[in-house]
């Protein structure tokens, strides 16, 4: 499950989403690892973030350590973003190149 991200540049800068829960299991017809996770989410997000905020603006006010408090889920290593190497392998900026 991924959370987060902003795809425009009309609030904020764009941003990616992050992951916060992976290995939930498949279970159809009504997955229901799945929604308890995303309940648990829009509960904390519903309980803390202001009437005008979006989600992602909801993170970055209260961070991300807070939001994994906030909602109860597991923080491991896997979940620290820190690849070095983007800048050299994909593009610097958002303009098309043919």
């Amino acid at each position: 499950i991924w959370v987060g991200g902003n795809h425009s540049n009309a609030r904020s800068k764009p941003s990616f989403q992050k992951l916060v829960a992976s290995g939930v299991p498949n279970n159809p017809p009504r997955w229901p690892e799945a929604t308890a996770i995303v309940k648990r989410i829009l509960k904390a997000y519903q309980d803390d973030a202001r009437d005008w905020e979006r989600i992602n603006d909801w993170i970055d006010r209260i961070g991300w350590p807070r939001f994994f408090e906030a909602t109860g889920l597991p923080f491991t290593k896997f979940h620290i973003d820190n690849w070095r190497g983007s800048r050299k392998s994909l593009n610097a900026s958002t303009h098309i190149r043919f």
